[in-house]
């Protein structure tokens, strides 16, 4: 069912997913790119402005204080130094954490008064390498990194002398913004690729339904139906193929009709000389005696030539014009009417027939049908033996409705399933091979489908198909 499906919309699917890949691929570079564009802007603003604020702060540490921490821990004159140089910079929103600490990573002073001297700082850790690497009077900055409480933050270093550093935690909250901002790019992302599949799968469809179109037309253009109509409001370059199919239509039609009436009047002349030789012999075997040889003769050729005038008559019966007329039928009348007419036929092999019409009534033309179904039970008779069953159904779906002629007879053998409405195939002995032939021109008049197919036990059943329109 799935491989059937891509067949019939291998385009469509192509299109869309060709816009949809097109679509993504693109949204996925952009939004990558953008998101790094601006996340590496503000980082690079950011990390102007950590080296600014840790060039700002060591500019307003006097040099005599930083001598007396080379003494060992700070006395309460330098801890109070230190301290409110911090405090006044974290007032300002400069930073929201500062301390001093020496190369073994232990911190001297705080901004917090909560946090122990001399206690050693395992954050440092993770920034060891760069730390180590600074020298005199040099900053570097931190990756940004989430804290405990959630929020983005940036470390900033400044090397005072061999011994201390300085060092400050500055908020990075936008990069939360920006990571939100790639977030929403996603979004837009998705809502762009949605648009992409809707756009595609509309473009797709302008193209393949007027194709659709074409296709079920030339369908009919195939069947013989002569009366189809060439698809609507098809323009552009498809509408050139449209144009070129109806005119190879109307070139078939008129060549099929030319042929037919150079066919028809064949079989005329055929049939008016026949008709001379059948009185001829008739009138030669009157003049015979009953005894004589000869009689025999004449009736070999009487009976030859009947065969070749029942024929040509159903010859000119499969190819004059058959415009079908349709109307409202009732399928219980036909059916005693079609009895009536096998009646001895079903007398003389004790057939059954049986009818399950859960439809009653159909439109379709009257002569049409009548003359189909007779041909089917005229077969479904021939091929069923004594006390056989034959059995006429009738249904609908709502799309379409469907009569079957059903019989318990021999079947038909696999490899003539697919020319048994050819003209003139046939496996009977006096057959015309016309007759399963008309059926099927006589549906396509009138847009219906006639198949066939073997029982799963015994026999076969011709089904009638037919879609339901606005007007049956």
């Amino acid at each position: 069912m799935i491989k059937s499906i891509l067949n019939k919309s291998y385009y469509k699917i192509r299109i869309i997913l060709t816009f949809g890949f097109v679509t993504v691929l693109l949204v996925v570079v952009m939004s990558i790119v953008s998101y790094q564009f601006i996340k590496n802007l503000y980082l690079e603003e950011l990390t102007d402005h950590v080296k600014t604020v840790s060039h700002l702060l060591s500019k307003q540490i006097d040099e005599a204080y930083l001598t007396l921490l080379h003494f060992g821990l700070p006395i309460e004159t330098t801890e109070n130094y230190f301290r409110e140089i911090f405090d006044r910079n974290i007032r300002n929103g400069i930073a929201q954490e500062i301390f001093i600490f020496d190369d073994k990573f232990n911190l001297i002073v705080h901004s917090n008064p909560r946090v122990s001297y001399s206690k050693y700082e395992p954050r440092l850790l993770i920034y060891k390498k760069e730390i180590d690497d600074l020298q005199i009077h040099h900053s570097s900055t931190s990756t940004p990194l989430k804290g405990d409480d959630g929020n983005w933050y940036l470390w900033g270093f400044y090397r005072i002398d061999n011994k201390y550093f300085l060092a400050f935690r500055e908020s990075a909250n936008r990069l939360q913004r920006v990571e939100d901002f790639a977030v929403i790019f996603w979004y837009f992302g998705l809502g762009f690729t949605l648009l992409t599949i809707i756009c595609g799968w509309i473009i797709a469809s302008s193209i393949t339904k007027p194709i659709n179109k074409l296709v079920k037309f030339s369908h009919e253009i195939g069947k013989g139906n002569q009366s189809a109509k060439m698809p609507e409001k098809i323009k552009g370059e498809i509408g050139i193929l449209s144009q070129a199919m109806d005119n190879m239509q109307k070139e078939l039609i008129e060549s099929q009709n030319e042929r037919e009436k150079i066919l028809a009047q064949i079989a005329h002349e055929i049939r008016n000389p026949l008709g001379g030789i059948e009185l001829l012999a008739n009138l030669t075997k009157e003049d015979l005696k009953a005894e004589d040889r000869s009689v025999k003769y004449i009736e070999n050729i009487l009976k030859e030539v009947g065969g070749l005038k029942t024929l040509i008559t159903a010859y000119l019966d499969y190819s004059k014009p058959v415009l079908p007329k349709p109307g409202w039928i009732d399928l219980s009348n036909l059916l005693k009417e079609i009895e009536n007419v096998f009646k001895k036929e079903i007398k003389i092999k004790n057939a059954k027939l049986e009818s399950n019409l859960q439809l009653e009534r159909i439109f379709f033309d009257s002569d049409h049908l009548k003359q189909i179904l007779i041909n089917l039970f005229a077969n479904s008779l021939e091929s069923i033996s004594k006390s056989g069953k034959i059995s006429l159904q009738s249904q609908t779906n709502g799309r379409y409705w469907k009569i079957s002629v059903s019989d318990d007879g021999a079947g038909i053998p696999e490899e003539n399933l697919k020319v048994i409405f050819n003209p003139f195939f046939t496996t009977k002995k006096d057959g015309t091979g016309l007759g399963l032939a008309v059926c099927k021109k006589l549906c396509t008049e009138n847009k219906a489908e006639l198949i066939i197919e073997n029982n799963s036990n015994k026999g076969c059943t011709f089904t009638l198909i037919k879609e339901i329109t606005d007007e049956s």
